[in-house]
């Protein structure tokens, strides 16, 4: 099924400037993962882990050749490697024109001010263009939820697990080998955006239901 997106950024007003100016910060996987718990919409324990495993169970074998069950263990099993959790991550809220899209205010904890992307197809070719210019590969896509009890398999940084489903997130992935927090320069935005109160976001949608703002 097809559908009209808009991207909106939510964040601190003493950031906006500099989003506005197109210097995007880039935080790494780990960063997310390494948060605070009481950060509760920007904390994920899990961000950029590589698998999620499902175990029926764990045991170790004795002196004698029987098997030992060892207890205590929790599902998921969660894998890491430095590859994903050092990529770094663009972050935006993802909105579309389906009837049930519905924005959670729980996203207000992520600022006081939101900038809505008018000109999608714009924004994403000077992000590739700011990223050419660095050697710095980039994909994209929404972030897909997924059970926590019953994934098994490959997660990266385009899978969470389904409590953080009403971020409902839309991610640029980089590539950059730089194991840190960076900035894309790419340039002026303020031609292709739309500023407001975050506040404000859901009755904007729903006035204008995927409309160029």
């Amino acid at each position: 099924m097809s559908c009209s997106v808009a991207l909106v950024k939510i964040l601190p007003e003493n950031f906006l400037e500099d989003f506005l100016n197109g210097s995007l910060y880039l935080n790494t996987c780990a960063y997310f993962s390494q948060l605070d718990q009481s950060d509760i919409v920007r904390s994920d324990p899990h961000d950029g882990a590589t698998e999620a495993r499902q175990i029926l169970e764990v045991a170790i074998k004795d002196s004698i050749g029987n098997w030992i069950p060892i207890s205590g263990v929790e599902n998921p099993i969660i894998s890491r490697s430095d590859e994903i959790s050092n990529l770094n991550i663009l972050c935006f809220y993802m909105m579309t024109d389906l009837p049930k899209d519905e924005f959670d205010e729980r996203n207000l904890e992520f600022g006081n001010v939101a900038v809505f992307i008018s000109n999608l197809s714009d924004f994403i070719q000077r992000v590739n263009r700011a990223a050419a210019s660095s050697n710095w590969v980039v994909t994209k896509g929404p972030v897909e939820y997924v059970e926590r009890n019953a994934h098994n398999g490959f997660m990266g940084p385009f899978r969470k697990f389904k409590n953080y489903s009403y971020q409902r997130e839309f991610r640029f992935v980089f590539a950059t080998e730089k194991r840190m927090p960076i900035r894309l320069e790419v340039g002026n935005l303020r031609d292709i955006v739309y500023v407001t109160s975050s506040s404000k976001v859901a009755s904007i949608w729903k006035a204008t239901r995927g409309s160029n703002f």
